[in-house]
């Protein structure tokens, strides 16, 4: 019987790819570094994340299935005693594809519709997760007396995908994309 379950426990081992491999096919959003500063009607937030698709997202995206990726971006009024709140919320949307006959893969705004194109996966997903001088939060909505926060998350759009990947992707931790809240306080 031991050595039914021995065996039955080294098939499993053989067949499973274990938890080094499923971390290596997990994708991540890693704020690198956000800073916001005082522009002339609200704060401007420039941010740098690091993304790394997970190998569904990444194989999707190989075959020609064009990828969301979302920013959310939340001002926050805290409190020492009480749960912060949100007071302004930005978004920004960008899609990632790529063309197989040109080789290339594109990085396309969606609100102005400006793209650009690079050569290798890894500059196009550096400019997908650089943020520059985003507007954010206006002036008029902060109160001289009080502490203000900002927090800051991407995550892939899976709505955004094609039904029949939209299904794979909520089902297969192949599209697994971790993303926290990376927070720090606003300075005026």
């Amino acid at each position: 019987m031991h050595r039914l379950a021995i065996c039955l426990l080294a098939a499993v081992c053989m067949v499973s790819p274990g938890p080094l491999l499923a971390e290596a096919e997990r994708g991540a959003f890693k704020v690198v570094n956000a800073r916001t500063e005082k522009g002339e009607d609200a704060f401007l937030l420039s941010a740098q994340l690091d993304i790394r698709l997970s190998s569904g997202a990444l194989d999707a995206l190989e075959s020609g299935v064009p990828l969301v990726i979302e920013f959310q971006i939340q001002t926050l009024k805290t409190h020492v005693w009480l749960w912060d709140a949100v007071i302004a919320e930005t978004r920004q949307i960008r899609q990632i594809s790529y063309h197989a006959l040109s080789r290339t893969y594109v990085v396309r705004e969606i609100k102005t519709g400006r793209q650009q194109n690079f050569r290798s996966l890894d500059d196009a997903l550096l400019m997908a997760g650089f943020l520059q001088e985003l507007p954010v939060v206006d002036h008029q909505l902060l109160s001289e007396n009080k502490n203000y926060a900002m927090r800051l998350r991407g995550s892939l759009d899976i709505e955004s995908l094609p039904t029949p990947v939209r299904l794979l992707a909520y089902v297969s931790s192949a599209w697994d994309m971790d993303s926290e809240w990376h927070k720090w306080q606003l300075a005026r």
